[in-house]
């Protein structure tokens, strides 16, 4: 078990790695006055001192540990012990996330040296990517307190929950790559509405089919 932690926990620092030193090589370019907010329009407008930049980078890779930690960790804080059983699961979601974050941090620097939102479709393509990871994974998740459609009749029953999360893996993953594909060709400012309405569906139609589950049952 020690032998499968090890590389495991090398890898997540590696990539935690990663946006500081994409820092420390950018840092000599930074400005005095970096922004620190940016417009609809990509440009900043709000300024702060360049030793702000590690306050932000610092917050992201504190949130990627803090939700790598209770991914790995949930089984011990289940009181049904739902959780046990998924374990590869949740350490599955726990290193995409660590992933997901970091790159979001090396974004953020990147956007903070060029003072302009650059790239902006990229950070949305991997957000779609994110979402059909999810999708990809939906149908393997167990009745749980702590991930997936934990609606009032998913929780009552396990074929609700089986058939909900069965239905909506594949509304995730169509979705996501959805997003990930209109986001190469669609400006962001655009892009950033289509895709909110691409998640409200990929939301209210899983719930629109658990709950005519539940009536049927």
């Amino acid at each position: 078990m020690k032998h499968s932690i090890i590389p495991r926990l090398i890898f997540v620092l590696v990539i935690l790695c990663i946006p500081w030193i994409y820092l420390a090589a950018i840092w000599g370019k930074l400005p005095e006055k970096i922004p620190v907010h940016f417009g609809l329009n990509g440009t900043p407008d709000k300024y702060g001192e360049k030793n702000q930049v590690f306050i932000f980078s610092a917050i992201i890779t504190a949130a990627a540990l803090l939700t790598y930690f209770i991914l790995t960790n949930i089984y011990k804080i289940d009181p049904k012990r739902y959780a046990t059983k998924q374990q590869g699961v949740f350490l599955k979601i726990a290193v995409v996330m660590i992933v997901f974050l970091s790159f979001v941090n090396v974004i953020i620097l990147r956007w903070t040296l060029q003072e302009h939102t650059g790239n902006l479709n990229m950070f949305l393509v991997a957000i779609g990517l994110l979402f059909a990871f999810f999708g990809n994974i939906m149908h393997s998740i167990k009745p749980n307190y702590f991930a997936g459609l934990r609606l009032p009749w998913t929780l009552e029953s396990e074929a609700n929950w089986k058939a909900t999360h069965q239905f909506a893996s594949k509304i995730w993953f169509a979705g996501g790559i959805l997003i990930a594909l209109l986001a190469l060709f669609i400006k962001p400012a655009i892009m950033f509405f289509v895709m909110m309405g691409i998640i409200l569906i990929m939301v209210i139609i899983p719930i629109i089919y658990s709950y005519r589950y539940f009536k049927k049952e």
